[in-house]
């Protein structure tokens, strides 16, 4: 079962489209990241104004590598990379766009709302999930196979509820670069490049998420 080869079956699209993912994402990434704004304001900077002009209640960190920038809704931080001290149109895209989940909680958006809630059940839902499955297939009771498997579909409703999440933070950021100039009109189309990107892997994640899904549902209905 470990070693299945119709596994990969089921996974190769959504290893595929990772692999596509992630390969925009880098090269729309290190492209960019050399074209200026045009406003010269680096992604710190915009930060600082951002969180400023909308009056966030946010602390602002620079560390990590490039595109590890993150917000933490729990702490209200956020985590903007080294690459934020440059002047770029990659640094200041991927900035807004954390901003844009900033003023989604503090809009009270219903999806991300949600999303933060499943955080700590889908982790321990995901884990305890893929047990049960291995467990109940070993030991031949379905039943325990069963309730693993609706666990483990905690993943792909998160995947699922994170994907138009990303999006709406991504227009988010667009308004927001727009509202406080911080990218010249002529080089937005860098910034949607960048971001478009960066969606591409969450529409894998959640295909890749949902393949598993069903790869374990077909061992189960096998066995059934």
């Amino acid at each position: 079962m470990f070693y299945d080869p119709i596994y990969f079956i089921y996974i190769l699209p959504g290893l595929v489209l990772s692999i596509i993912a992630q390969i925009w994402i880098t090269t729309s990434f290190k492209k960019y990241s050399h074209l200026s704004t045009g406003s010269n304001i680096t992604g710190q900077q915009a930060a600082q104004i951002i969180k400023e002009g909308e009056q966030f209640p946010v602390s602002i960190k620079v560390q990590g590598d490039n595109l590890s920038d993150h917000f933490d809704p729990t702490k209200d931080m956020v985590s903007i990379s080294t690459a934020s001290l440059e002047d770029s149109v990659a640094s200041v895209a991927v900035v807004a766009h954390e901003f844009g989940h900033v003023q989604q909680k503090y809009t009270n958006s219903l999806l991300f709302n949600l999303r933060t809630g499943l955080v700590p059940i889908v982790n321990i839902g995901s884990r305890l999930g893929y047990i049960l499955i291995i467990a109940g297939l070993i030991l031949n009771i379905l039943g325990l196979a069963e309730i693993g498997l609706m666990l483990f579909a905690l993943t792909t409703v998160f995947a699922l509820v994170t994907l138009p999440i990303e999006i709406d933070a991504s227009k988010r950021a667009f308004k927001l670069i727009r509202k406080y100039n911080l990218i010249s009109e002529s080089r937005i189309g860098g910034a949607k490049s960048v971001l478009s990107g960066a969606a591409t892997t969450y529409i894998a994640a959640l295909l890749t998420s949902l393949l598993n899904l069903l790869y374990y549902a077909s061992l189960i209905r096998k066995r059934d």
